[in-house]
């Protein structure tokens, strides 16, 4: 009977050995296989870069200052198009294996090597690119670097949960995110963002200047040019005469402003500043720090000899100007300046503040041209309004004027003048009045003035 009992106690302790090891194989086998299966969901969501997943899959909690930093990085809303297809196509490149071998499990705790594959972004971005296209496309082709990272786990009900989602090495995976590029921006590309229609519109009737003493165009561009204005990229302007350069402007930071006025003074020439231009076939080029000609446009200047003594009707010579000119007001057609005698802006009522300012109780803003009684052009004029002094301001309210009038010369006691009205009746707007003079052949003048 004992010996029976004990053989039976034996076989007990045997079998219940034998059990035991073959759980705890059964086990480890299990563990190791979930640890596998959760490492290879937490390299698919690296890959795909999804904050989202990441933050749900793991231990990391939503609320957390980690949490909130992997989401700007990965999902931040500050990207530039350019920025966010240069990320899609690094992580284009993104491939992983994980090494079964370097899983390590122990208790509630595990952990197991993750080897990614990723394109060289760094070596590529030593290149200039003149395109996001052409960046891209090198990037799908470059040469690609292995990253490590040793994926840690912790055991919550029977599940295996990423337990260092969101620390320092494991951000540092995504390093191309805060990588630094700039695309080359070439003539061409700066030439693409030029609003013809608008920088066209100031330009003197037919190209053609008589006897000015100085010769502009006025380059306007589209708004985008503003994201520009940090890259440090400076143009500048020349006159050409006959194809010889006879001035070369300072340097001009593109995307400082959507305009960029080239204006040559006949000082800039070397001559006085109320003597004409000579005569001749003038460019004026916009270059890059190359060289590079983004534009050019080309002008006529003539001179024709002016009579001495009195203008046509007795009341004087014609050509004169005001202190204002070239500063806030211009002739567009300088052969309408034969017939000036002094033109500027006028104050019926006492409410100039300044050579161009009115207050706010203007009654009516006012600009007024002396000219000489053998004038007799039939002119049109509108006024436009903006409170913003930049290109685009400008050009949406030249497109959409607030008052047109027209004007003949009238004769009073003390000359022949061009009244160019706008009555507002004490309403003006602060901010800046336009206004543009045309006759039959195109814009005479433009000035504006300021209510403040």
């Amino acid at each position: 009977m004992k010996r029976n009992s004990l053989k039976k106690a034996v076989s007990v302790f045997l079998a219940g050995t034998i059990l035991l090891g073959f759980a705890a194989c059964d086990f480890g086998g299990a563990s190791k296989k979930a640890v596998l299966e959760a490492a290879e969901t937490l390299a698919s969501d690296m890959a795909s870069a999804s904050a989202s997943k990441l933050i749900k899959n793991s231990t990391l909690d939503k609320k957390s200052d980690e949490a909130a930093q992997l989401t700007e990085l990965l999902e931040g809303g500050d990207y530039s198009d350019d920025q966010l297809a240069f990320f899609k196509a690094v992580e284009g490149t993104i491939e992983y294996e994980i090494d079964e071998e370097s899983v390590s499990v122990n208790k509630n705790e595990a952990s197991v090597d993750i080897k990614f594959t990723i394109a060289d972004y760094a070596d590529v971005l030593k290149d200039e690119f003149t395109s996001i296209d052409e960046l891209t496309s090198a990037i799908k082709k470059a040469d690609t670097k292995e990253v490590s990272f040793t994926a840690e786990f912790e055991k919550q009900d029977k599940e295996w949960i990423p337990s260092n989602v969101g620390g320092k090495k494991f951000i540092k995976f995504y390093d191309y995110r805060n990588a630094e590029f700039t695309l080359e921006l070439t003539a061409e590309m700066i030439a693409a963002f030029i609003d013809r229609t608008m920088s066209d519109f100031w330009l003197a009737s037919g190209g053609k200047y008589t006897n000015t003493n100085f010769i502009e165009y006025d380059y306007y561009f589209d708004s985008e040019v503003y994201e520009y204005a940090e890259r440090g990229i400076y143009l500048n302007y020349r006159l050409l005469k006959d194809g010889s350069v006879v001035f070369t402007s300072e340097d001009i930071l593109f995307g400082e402003s959507t305009n960029i006025s080239c204006r040559i003074e006949s000082t800039d020439l070397g001559i006085g500043a109320m003597e004409a231009i000579e005569a001749g076939k003038y460019t004026i080029e916009l270059v890059n720090k190359d060289g590079d000609v983004i534009d050019s446009v080309s002008i006529d200047v003539e001179y024709v000899p002016q009579p001495s003594g009195n203008g046509g009707g007795g009341n004087g010579g014609g050509g004169n100007t005001s202190s204002g000119e070239g500063v806030y007001f211009d002739y567009y057609d300088a052969s309408f300046k034969n017939y000036v005698i002094e033109a500027d802006w006028y104050d019926y009522d006492g409410y100039m503040t300044g050579a161009n300012t009115y207050s706010s109780d203007v009654q009516t803003i006012a600009f007024s041209i002396q000219v000489t009684s053998d004038c007799t052009k039939q002119l049109t004029y509108f006024y436009a309004w903006t409170d913003k002094a930049d290109g685009d301001a400008i050009k949406d309210a030249l497109n959409n004027p607030l008052y047109t009038g027209t004007a003949s010369p009238v004769e009073y006691t003390n000359g022949t003048f061009y009244d160019f009205d706008y009555p507002v009746n004490g309403n003006a707007q602060k901010g800046y009045y336009m206004l543009v003079v045309s006759d039959a052949s195109g814009i005479i003048l433009y000035g504006y003035c300021q209510v403040s």
